[in-house]
Formats: C-alpha cells, structure tokens, sequence
C-alpha cells in the first residue's frame, strides 16, 4: 500500500478528496487561480491530519487502517468563500461540517498521537501563497460556486508531503469501513 520512499525526514498528511464531477470542476479553478496568479498547482482535498509523525511503513499503514475502519461514509459541503493571508488558506471554500470533521480530526489525531496546536477548520484550498489581499477580495467576486457542492467521502488517502507542492505523492487510498 506504501512504497519504499519512506524515511526520517518525511512528513505525512491524511487528506480527503472530493469525487467527480465535482473534483474536475474544483480542479478548473485551482488551475485557472494558479495560472492567473503564478501558485502551485494541487489536487482539491480537505485536510483531516497534518503533520503525522514518522513510523515505519507498518506502523503508519496500521495507523491509517485503524482511522479508517472507526469510521463511516459521511458527504461535506461547500460553505462560503474565504480569504486568510495564510500561505495554505490564500483563498479557500469553508466546509459546512464543521462538527463531523473534527469528530474525524480528533479520532484521526487520537491514534497518531498528533497534538495539535492550532484550532482545526476543516476548508478546501483554491489557491496557496502570499498575495496581496485586495487582489484576493477581487478574485473572491468572479468565482462560481460549482453547481454541485457537496461530496461524498468514503476513502481517506495518506500523501506524502514533504518539499514543493508540486512533489507531494499520493501513497494509498483506504476505505471508510463503518457501516
């Protein structure tokens, strides 16, 4: 499920991602923002958990079994649009499920042993990096909610995310199992 490419300096994410035909159509407008104001490109997702400690592939693939199987299918929605001048929260969607996220987030935590100092808010990015925020409030006015803005997530995936964005790997995919 993992590959060999892990070792000490690697840092690891837990992230859901949003299905078609509503991932194309997030995908356009991270494109399109990349494009217009010169910032990586990356897959739509929500983060669950960030900075997972380093373990051996068994330990880390047990981990996200255990997460996984505690919990069901769920569906999130797209909330409001927001700006942060926060270089992963640049311009991002609110996601309205704030309760069933952190229910996620702190079970997610609980057996990776991840203390979290920042306050979990569960958002799905449109664009990272520093910009000036009068060009943000901007671009906030000319975006389109898709037309279908809510998903249903039944797979937590594992990325590697250590370097660029553009060096980020997906490492496996495992299935929600409650039932």
């Amino acid at each position: 499920m993992i590959d060999s490419m892990i070792d000490k300096t690697d840092c690891f994410h837990l992230l859901v991602e949003p299905v078609e035909p509503l991932a194309s159509e997030l995908s356009s407008i991270i494109q399109k923002l990349s494009e217009e104001y010169g910032g990586p490109i990356f897959k739509p997702h929500v983060t669950l958990l960030a900075g997972i400690p380093i373990g051996s592939e068994e330990e880390i693939v047990s981990k996200v079994c255990a997460v996984a199987n505690a919990l069901a299918p769920f569906s999130l929605t797209l909330g409001k649009l927001d700006i942060e001048d926060v270089y992963f929260r640049a311009l991002y969607f609110k996601i309205k499920e704030i309760g069933e996220m952190n229910i996620c987030h702190t079970l997610a935590r609980k057996i990776f042993g991840v203390e979290d100092s920042n306050i979990y808010m569960p958002h799905l990015s449109l664009l990272y990096g520093n910009y000036p925020r009068a060009k943000k409030e901007k671009t906030v006015k000319t975006i389109t909610t898709p037309g279908e803005s809510f998903f249903f997530v039944n797979r937590i995936h594992l990325y590697r995310t250590e370097g660029k964005v553009a060096d980020w790997r997906k490492l496996g995919e495992f299935k929600l199992t409650v039932s």
